[in-house]
This record gives C-alpha cells, structure tokens and sequence, in this order.
C-alpha cells in the first residue's frame, strides 16, 4: 500500500484515544489538521473526554467521540467507526490502569493484546479505504533475556525480539530458578505482555502482507511528557510523581531509564502514517536519543533535583549505584522518518509541572518542611 498524503486523504482514528499516548496521538494529528475519531471505552466520562474536546475546540483539525471497547474489537467494535477512515493508529491495550475497570488477568491481557487487536485489524480491511494501522507496541517486545554471551553494554535495535530472536524465545525463556526448579517463562501467564506485544506484531504484519494494509510498529520504552488530564497519572508518570511528593516507591536497587517523550511517540506515529519509506512489517523503537535519555536510577534523581530545586526529590531515598544502562537509541525514527525529538530535561520538566498544575501530586516543597 502507499502511505496516507495528508488530511485529504479521509478522517483517521485512534484507539485508547483517551490514554497519555493515544490522548497526545490525537492532539498531534488534530493541530496537523486531520478528522480524528477519537475511540475509547465509555465516551459518555468527562474526566477522560474534556482534554480531547478541548483539541477539537482548538483545531484547526476535528475530534469525534466513539465508544468502543476494545475487548469486543472481535465482535466489530470499531466497524463503524473506522469506516471511510484513511489510517488506524491503534494504540489501545487493556494494561490495568483505570481503576474503574480493574486489573485483567494474564489471559485477559493476552487476549487484549492478540485476539482483540485482530479484531482492530479485520475492522480496518473491512473499511476497503484504510491503508495503514500504526500499532502501538512495546519495548517489552524488544527487551529480554539474552543469551549468555550478550556483553553488558549491549544495545537493543529494532532486529530484537524480546531479547532475542523470534526463534529462540521458548529457550531463552526456559531457565533454572534458585531453588533448581525448570521454569517455562514464555507463557501466557508467566509473561502475558511481552508475548501479547510479540504476537500481535508478527501477526499484524501476516495480516498486512496478506490483506494489503501497512501494518507498522512502534515500540515505547520509558514514556514521559506532560499529562494532559489527572487520568494519565499512571505508570511512570505517576513514579515521577512519586519522587516529586518527597517519596520512593522502589527498591534500594532502583532500575535504569530509557526515556521517551510522548510527544515524540504521537509525532512519529504521524510520520509512519505519511512515510514514503516506512511500509508493512516496519518497526520503530521509541527509545532514548542518546545517552542522556539513559539514565541510572541517581543520574534521574540528580536531574529531577536539578530541574525542581525547591522540591526534596525522593526524599532520603538513595539507591544502589549502577554500573550499566539501559541501551536503545531512536536512530531508525529519526533517519527514515525525520523525527526530531525532545531534550530529556525538557521531557522531565514537563512531566513534573504538568503533575503539579493538575494537582496530580503535593510536591514535597523544601520550605514547607
């Protein structure tokens, strides 16, 4: 298929529209003046629908509300609103951060992730005027065991497979564990996501090469960025927040960080839409752009403290030091789609503000202590 031209070619539509990645998706897409379809579970809640009629009052694109739910995607959730679309971006997953739904099982993940994006897929070749789906997938698809000669500083690229290659993953996932048991780690219940994000990747991109749809992939790491409503005070956002109360929630050996802004992510989800080099089967990590957005856990703390200095980041939180990083760079997303990303302190300097404006968290001001 050839890639969409622009707003003239039709609407498009964004599944978890109401999401941090899929709520930014739409923004971007608006302000370049596309019809946006903004698809999500109950269209009818204003805390997860006021920021997407705020992009539709700004323009000079549109903003329509649909309710979908991804977990009837099957059944043809999305058949109507998909219809006439030039492109999908279908960022939905069913991860476990609305409290309102609870948390899914691992086999509801998985099903989330394979059986329902399926359906997203068959909606779209229904339509007969979609060309593209832009599958948000993960770097849990790209990052995991290695083999035992992968040296320290090795470095993730798009030709990964959750650490591995695609053929070997049953392998590098079967180990013994401390007590000398043998351990099957890649199951449905044992890693539901990164073999749902797997999975549905190679699957899409069967589907693309049989039905004639670009299927293209991209695969976020550590998402940050400003939120956009106190709904997205979830998952890493919500971890800078906890920082930035004075608190921890981590153990004393903290992680490391490869850091995405999300601005980023919505930016290059346009791009692979209109690429002319982007096609079936591609794949885009949505990684760091160099070393700085790779942080150790005390290098993320230092530049929290230095950006906030009137806030006692984390408190007396002091973790481990690290020797090693957490390696991925965004080169392919910049060299083939043009993309041109954000400074990491621009990226924690707006997550954090934005947390505080919403009044998200109660920052742990130094001169309140």
């Amino acid at each position: 298929m050839t890639a969409i031209a622009g707003p003239q070619d039709g609407p498009v539509a964004v599944t978890g529209a109401s999401g941090f990645i899929g709520s930014h998706t739409v923004k971007n897409l608006v302000e370049a003046g596309y019809d946006v379809r903004a698809c999500l579970r109950d269209a009818t809640r204003d805390d997860k629908t006021a920021y997407l009629k705020a992009m539709h009052d700004a323009g000079p694109g549109t903003v329509s509300l649909h309710s979908c739910d991804l977990m009837k995607a099957s059944a043809g959730a999305y058949d109507t609103a998909f219809a006439g679309c030039s492109a999908v971006f279908h960022v939905a997953a069913d991860i476990g951060t609305d409290p309102a739904y609870g948390r899914p099982s691992p086999e509801a993940q998985y099903d989330s992730l394979v059986t329902q994006t399926a359906g997203v897929l068959e909606s779209a070749r229904q339509t007969g005027t979609v060309r593209r789906v832009i599958y948000t997938s993960s770097t849990a698809a790209v990052m995991g065991r290695g083999g035992p000669g992968r040296p320290t500083d090795y470095e993730y690229t798009e030709d990964d497979w959750a650490g591995g290659s695609y053929e070997t993953l049953d392998e590098r996932y079967t180990f013994t564990d401390a007590k000398g048991g043998l351990v099957k780690g890649w199951t449905v219940q044992r890693s539901s996501y990164a073999k749902g994000k797997v999975d549905a990747e190679r699957m899409g991109f069967e589907f693309g090469a049989e039905h004639g749809i670009d299927v293209i992939a991209h695969c976020p790491c550590h998402v940050l960025g400003p939120l956009l409503g106190t709904p997205h005070h979830t998952v890493w956002q919500r971890r800078i927040g906890v920082f930035l109360s004075g608190k921890t929630d981590f153990p004393k050996q903290g992680m490391n960080w490869n850091i995405i802004d999300v601005r980023d992510i919505a930016e290059a989800q346009r791009l692979m839409a209109e690429s002319s080099v982007a096609t079936n089967g591609s794949r885009y990590m949505m990684v760091a752009t160099d070393e700085s957005g790779e942080p150790t856990m005390r290098e993320l703390l230092d530049l929290l403290a230095e950006l906030f200095p009137d806030i006692a980041v984390a408190g007396d939180y002091e973790p481990l030091p690290s020797d090693t990083r957490l390696r991925a760079k965004c080169r392919k997303a910049i060299e083939e789609l043009g993309l041109k990303t954000h400074d990491v302190r621009d990226t924690l300097r707006d997550t954090g503000n934005s947390l505080i404006e919403l009044g998200a968290i109660e920052p742990a001001w130094k001169n309140q202590q």
